[in-house]
Formats: C-alpha cells, structure tokens, sequence
C-alpha cells in the first residue's frame, strides 16, 4: 500500500486522539475532540476537492517546464451544439487540445468525436455517465464505469486513454485505486475557468490567468456551455497567452518526458 497525505492525516489524528483523551476528561476532552474532528474533515474535504493537494495519490496538475507552454483542456464533451465551433476555432488558430469527455457522449456522438481526433486532439477519459455520484461508486462501480469509457474511446478514436479527469475534479482514495487498476493517470489542472457559470468572457479569462504559469494546464468546457459563449470564451483566452509568449499542446505533449507536480 502506498502511504499518502491522506494516510498521514488519519494516522495525526489518531495520535492526537489517543493524547486528547489520556491528558484530559470531561467536557474540556469532548470540545477537544470535536476541534480535532473539524479540524481533520476540512482537511480532507479540502483534498476531495482540489486535486492540487495531492492529498490521495500523485494527480497532474501542472507540469515542471521552463517553456512557455500550456495544456488547453476541455470537459463534459462532445457536444454537438458546441464542440464544432470550437473545433472550427482551434483549427483557424492551429491549436491543438485535449478533450476529456463523457463516454456516453462519445458513444452517442461518434463522428463528432473522430472529427476531435480527425483535428489533432486528444481524447481522454472523463466517466462514462459522469452522474453526480460518480465519484462516490462502490470500487467496482466505478472501475466498470470508468474501463466502459475507455473501451468506448479506444472503439470510436483508435486510441485508448491514458488519463483521467473526475467528474468535477473530486477525488478519494478509491479513484486512485480503479486507475492504479486501469493503467490511468489522474489530470487535474492548475486554473479553471468556472466557464459553467454564467459570467462574462473577461472575468473567465482573469480566472485562467490568475494560474498561468509555464507548464500549466487550463480547464475549461465544451459541454454545455453555448457555442457562442464558448468561442468568445476561448478566443480571449488564446489572444491572451499570445500576448504573454505562450503556446498550446495537447496534455499528453506537455507531460511527455517533464517532471510533473
């Protein structure tokens, strides 16, 4: 078993526990107790939810590089009223990206996806239901959710996934077990947009560039977010990091031989 951050925060807070309860009684020892319990659980939710803690297990959120390059990510795809215009963009600014997308989708929307790997893309792994639960699948549940989405990828791109996005980025010790299982990587990011909301194109980008930094990876969306939106969205983005000096890859191209963190 491998020993992670989360291991360490069970095994602290037995130990102060154990301490708690031998060096005082009462109420003063239940109050004490009950700040340990808080204190812990915020730990912990705080590590479900942002993969840059690398709270349960190694996740690629931004990889080590002194270049200029930054991973263009989107999620919840593809989606025929959005995904074409955004592949329109990214073909007229020579632009290639990685799509983390929903298996059933690609299922459902098969020429939609060649058309992603037909333009230089990448194709990964994001569920293949992506439900509200996912995450919270029994360890079985979700290795078959997850190994019917690479089968479903592997069938209609060509290319079997090698890495995979949690829906909403939540993480727990037993996604990184099912990917240990199937040979998956875990891709977090280092800023994202929040672009499901229904904010302006300017306060988006400001949310990106607040993390950009060389060897970044940017997530935004293509799933349900309006092509119209989408394309403004994206199109700031990309006159932004030409400004700065930057250039887009695929994540597989950025993380290809660089130390990752």
């Amino acid at each position: 078993m491998r020993l992670t951050r989360y291991h360490c925060i069970i095994a602290a807070t037995l130990l102060a526990a154990v301490l708690i309860v031998v060096t005082c009684s009462g109420i003063r020892c239940l109050l004490w107790l009950s700040l340990l319990c808080s204190i812990s659980g915020t730990c912990v939710g705080l590590g479900v939810s942002f993969p840059q803690w690398q709270l349960f297990g190694k996740s690629l959120c931004r990889v080590q590089t002194e270049r200029k390059l930054v991973a263009l990510t989107f999620d919840d795809g593809p989606d025929p009223d959005s995904t074409p215009a955004l592949l329109d963009l990214l073909a007229r600014r020579n632009i290639r990206a990685t799509f983390f997308c929903i298996g059933e989708r690609v299922a459902r929307h098969s020429e939609l996806a060649r058309r992603i790997v037909a333009g230089g893309h990448a194709i990964e792994n994001h569920s293949h239901h992506h439900q509200l639960w996912t995450n919270l699948l029994a360890e079985a549940k979700l290795e078959a959710d997850l190994a019917q989405a690479q089968e479903e990828i592997r069938r209609v791109s060509g290319r079997t996934p090698a890495w995979f996005r949690p829906p909403m980025g939540l993480t727990n010790p037993r996604v990184f077990r099912v990917t240990r299982k199937l040979g998956l990587g875990i891709a977090g990011y280092t800023a994202r947009g929040l672009d499901r909301r229904t904010d302006g194109t300017e306060r988006i980008v400001a949310r990106l560039r607040r993390g950009l930094r060389p060897g970044a990876i940017l997530l935004l969306h293509d799933g349900g977010v309006p092509a119209e939106r989408l394309t403004a969205t994206v199109t700031a983005l990309m006159d932004m990091l030409e400004a700065e000096g930057y250039h887009c890859v695929r994540l597989d191209e950025l993380a290809n031989g660089e130390e990752n963190r």
